[in-house]
């Protein structure tokens, strides 16, 4: 999605799309200002890493309309990354918010060791769902500035294959990294489309309505959406899916939703390990048994393919 010219970027930003590491942000901020960077780095106690001044040199917050999954030591949980955080923005936090957050946290456990905080953050929060998720960049200087970590609160036992405890991962060595993680697992333009996307093409609507080269722009990104669409069934067809993990989770719960166990035998003669782990710490029969997928459990029992599962997904 980087083959945009300055003036279609000049024609998405008019209507609050700005494009960042190949994903567009829509309800984008302003860019930062120096002066407001300067706020940021006095509040943090220190510098910022590069590729987050270039995101807000883009735009100052915005919201995200993408899927992600994060891999919290073998939990593989769909991840909501929908604010950019910004000063006055409406969620449950706006950026100072969550720094103030950030720095009641520090002074805790500094208390809680014996010294005194120094006012500086490790971590800095850019991003996330109300208080269930958080993005936060590092800007400790030394080996890990700039990486990219997630953190998930963990929900009540009673939510199967949810994360029970807080977690937190590395999941990029910059937010260019992570942008480029963000896709689709099902498509935003099929008709019966219910996922991510939805509300990215309801911003193209504006461009879809204006002159003819606004027309043309709204396609073109429309067929960029397309292609972010992490398509298993093509990596089915082709033979190529058993090079990809993140496409055979896909299928298996495809498979298990749709009670569809001749799918599961095309997975099977693909070379696809069926009782992997899928999402949520469970593996396909586990899955299968909750959604009560009577076809497909009797299939994986028949090649006794038995349940597997965390133990924070139980």
């Amino acid at each position: 999605m980087n083959a945009f010219s300055a003036e279609d970027l000049q024609r998405l930003a008019r209507h609050g799309l700005v494009l960042f590491g190949g994903r567009l942000i829509h309800q984008a901020q302003p860019p930062v200002t120096d002066e407001q960077l300067a706020e940021v780095e006095r509040r943090v106690g220190r510098p910022l890493p590069p590729a987050l001044v270039r995101l807000w040199r883009v735009a100052y917050g915005g919201v995200l309309d993408y899927d992600l999954r994060v891999d919290y030591q073998g939990h593989i949980h769909p991840y909501s990354l929908r604010e950019l955080f910004y000063p006055g923005s409406d969620g449950y936090n706006d950026l100072w918010g969550w720094l103030e957050h950030e720095q009641e946290w520090a002074r805790q456990i500094a208390e809680e060791e014996g010294r005194e905080w120094d006012g500086r953050l490790d971590f800095l929060p850019i991003g996330g769902f109300e208080y269930l998720e958080r993005l936060y960049v590092c800007v400790e200087p030394g080996d890990y500035f700039g990486r990219v970590y997630a953190w998930s609160q963990g929900l009540p036992p009673a939510w199967a294959m949810r994360l029970h405890e807080d977690a937190f991962a590395r999941v990029a060595d910059d937010l260019e990294g992570l942008f480029a993680q963000l896709a689709y697992e099902r498509d935003p333009l099929a008709e019966d489309a219910d996922g991510s996307g939805l509300e990215l093409l309801e911003a193209l609507i504006p461009l879809e309505e204006g002159d003819a080269a606004d027309q043309a722009l709204a396609e073109r990104v429309k067929a960029c959406l397309g292609a972010l669409v992490l398509d298993w069934q093509a990596a089915l067809d082709t033979g190529s899916i058993a090079a990809r993990p993140d496409l055979q989770r896909l299928a298996l719960e495809r498979a298990v939703e749709a009670d569809d166990t001749a799918l599961l035998e095309r997975l099977e003669a693909s070379g696809v390990e069926l009782g992997q782990l899928i999402r949520g710490g469970v593996n396909g029969p586990v899955f299968a048994r909750l959604l009560k997928r009577d076809a497909v459990q009797a299939w994986f029992a028949a090649r006794g393919i038995a349940e597997r599962q965390r133990e924070d997904a139980q």
